[in-house]
């Protein structure tokens, strides 16, 4: 937004009380807003940096319940988490959309073991029988996955699971919420707790980008910060009632000719942690590592050359190809923040998300998983709810996000885009992932490439400025266009004239343009400095 529609936003905030504040605008904060907002409540989200800058745009990217948590003996939670598929992909269906996950077993005793997990999984997520899985070997199995190293891996099951970009989750719920009714602002930092007769009764908040410090009042107010709920709780004042542990997860991104692989397939380190390799466009990204991460919460945790040799060693065990640091286009990392369990590891710390209530009526959301966002939005709001008073309206979970009112599948929307507009499948693939039925709105607003033969369209950058509150280059290139993590070659690429773009719209001066440069080419780089620190 521009700065002067900026403004009128931050006086409209401190112009009323709201039923509630959110702190926060990862995937917990985005559906906490939506939920609100369609339950008739007045809401409004404050995120200190860019929505979804945090752990919530550098997960695996898969909504799913996770098998091994049925080892752990999490059966209520994995439950919950198969069931909540669903509900996603009615919600939006370009974000939530189904592919067969192949986990290929090296030895009859452990295909029986995952068979059997497979089967409960499906038993608990109440599967349709078309879309149950199957099991391949021999000839069979060779033809579904060329890649893989059948003689090592001569039985696998092949089980539908859900991809998702979650960046692109967490934008369409902060718009679904904003469409209801509620307010959103990123760049907008909590700096402290605002009480009456020590009662929370709103927050006070920095512009990063004015400089403008307000007072915003509510009823209640809910800490979704994610890693950064400690920190939101000692502008509390008061203890939490558990402590936190955050677990860094690292993915790596290759070229898809490097690993020709034709479906995501589940592999394990050698310490039996599972390694997702997962084809996107023409990219393959793998991942996920899971250790304790003691430098606190930060946007940019570092990748160790340790992680990228990690990650990378299964490949050669299951497709036989050798990568090397060398190979890798670029990284991610992100901070999961966990419930602290004693005496336990992060691995096998549960997933499990909690609600607490502090003294003075702060209401904390904690732990949790991508695939359960809408659950906990709806326990969060009820909690919240019951805490001051506020009527129980019925939420709106069967309403579309936006983007996702279609049917037919993205196979329609494909075919649409195709014979209306002159591009191959693999970029209308790509843009009905990102926007879905939007697509053709988007590509109303320019359908030219940045750059020449690139991917990233003009009418994206409108559309990240007109309708989700883009402010930096880096919010466009890394969370609404994903060309860092999907195209990190264009990302460098299309920077200028990404620049000229938003300065224009924006109103940027000179000087503040090549700022925005410098920060995101440095951004860009760090990514790839492990690589390179790594080979060396």
């Amino acid at each position: 937004m521009k700065s002067s529609a900026r403004d009128q936003t931050l006086e409209t905030l401190e112009g009323q009380v709201y039923d509630l504040i959110v702190i926060g605008g990862g995937i917990t904060g985005a559906g906490i807003l939506r939920e609100a907002a369609l339950r008739g409540l007045s809401v409004a989200l404050l995120e200190a940096a860019d929505f979804a800058s945090g752990t919530s745009s550098k997960s695996t990217k898969l909504i799913h319940g996770g098998l091994r948590y049925l080892a752990m003996g999490h059966v209520q939670l994995v439950r919950e988490a198969a069931l909540e598929r669903k509900r996603v992909n009615q919600l939006a269906p370009h974000l939530a959309e189904p592919q067969w996950l192949m986990v290929p077993t090296n030895n009859y005793f452990e295909y029986m073991k995952y068979l059997v997990g497979i089967s409960v999984y499906e038993s608990l997520g109440q599967v349709a029988e078309p879309d149950r899985h199957f099991n391949l070997s021999g000839e069979a199995l060779k033809a579904f996955e060329p890649e893989l190293d059948a003689s090592a891996f001569p039985r696998s099951s092949v089980y539908l699971e859900y991809l998702t970009d979650d960046a692109r989750l967490v934008m369409a719920n902060i718009r679904a919420g904003i469409e209801a009714g509620g307010i959103a602002v990123n760049k907008l930092a909590v700096t402290g707790v605002i009480k009456d007769r020590r009662q929370v009764s709103g927050v006070a908040a920095k512009c990063a980008i004015s400089g403008r410090e307000i007072v915003v009042k509510a009823r209640g107010v809910i800490n979704a910060a994610g890693p950064w709920v400690e920190k939101i709780c000692a502008l509390d004042g008061l203890a939490m009632t558990k402590s936190m542990v955050l677990s860094k997860g690292v993915h790596l991104v290759v070229p898809r000719a490097k690993l020709p692989i034709q479906r995501m397939v589940f592999t394990q380190s050698l310490d039996q942690r599972p390694v997702f390799a997962i084809p996107r466009g023409d990219v393959v990204y793998i991942g996920t590592t899971d250790s304790v991460y003691e430098q606190g919460a930060q946007i940019w945790p570092e990748v160790l050359p340790e992680e990228v040799r990690y990650l990378l060693e299964p490949m050669q065990r299951y497709f036989g190809v050798r990568l090397t640091q060398a190979d890798c286009l670029t990284t991610w990392a992100g901070l999961r923040p966990l419930i602290s369990e004693t005496g336990k590891s992060s691995k096998e710390i549960s997933r499990k998300d909690e609600v607490w209530i502090s003294q003075s009526g702060l209401i904390t959301i904690a732990g949790g998983k991508l695939t359960g966002y809408r659950k906990m939005a709806e326990d969060t709001v009820d909690a919240a709810s019951r805490l001051i008073g506020l009527a129980q309206a019925d939420g709106g979970d069967d309403t579309p996000l936006p983007g996702g009112d279609f049917t037919g599948g993205i196979d329609n929307l494909l075919l649409h885009l195709t014979q209306k507009y002159p591009m191959n499948d693999a970029a209308a693939l790509r843009l009905v992932r990102l926007y879905g039925a939007e697509a053709e709105q988007v590509l109303a607003l320019g359908a030219e490439s940045l750059v020449t033969t690139g991917n990233v369209l003009s009418g994206e950058v409108a559309w990240a400025l007109q309708k989700e509150g883009a402010q930096s280059l880096e919010d466009v290139i890394y969370r609404r266009t994903r060309a860092a993590l999907y195209q990190p070659e264009e990302a460098a690429a299309i920077v200028p004239r990404l620049a000229d773009l938003m300065g224009a719209e924006l109103g940027w001066a000179e000087d503040k343009k090549a700022r925005e440069i410098a920060q995101v080419t440095a951004l860009l780089n760090a990514d790839k400095t492990s690589l390179l620190s790594s080979v060396a």
